[in-house]
């Protein structure tokens, strides 16, 4: 399994359409070959920092996902609103385990 914690630092004006593009996109992500899900967040501390944390069965399910017609598009519609750089965080899982907390 595939971990990958997106960061992307927006230009503030373009917080909204951004996200609008998101919602678009989204559930073509999520019907993609290997998604396990795929998750947009935003920060309580800096609006503009935003994260998606996706979740994928391999390494070749991600590299597909990337090279997806429609992430192309929204890769080259949205990429002008970054105000940094894309930082990814990519972790490679080997197991994992549910454990439900007592509160």
């Amino acid at each position: 399994m595939i971990l990958v914690d997106a960061r992307i630092v927006l230009v503030p004006e373009m917080r909204r359409v951004f996200i609008a593009e998101v919602q678009k996109v989204m559930p073509l992500v999520r019907s993609e070959a290997g998604c396990n899900r795929y998750e947009l967040f935003t920060s309580a501390t800096s609006p503009t920092v935003i994260h998606f944390l996706e979740e994928w069965g391999s390494q070749r399910h991600l590299d597909e996902h990337l090279t997806q017609p429609h992430m192309q598009e929204f890769f080259a519609k949205t990429a002008k609103w970054h105000a940094a750089p894309t930082e990814l965080m990519i972790y490679e899982v080997i197991s994992a385990r549910k454990i439900t907390m007592n509160d």
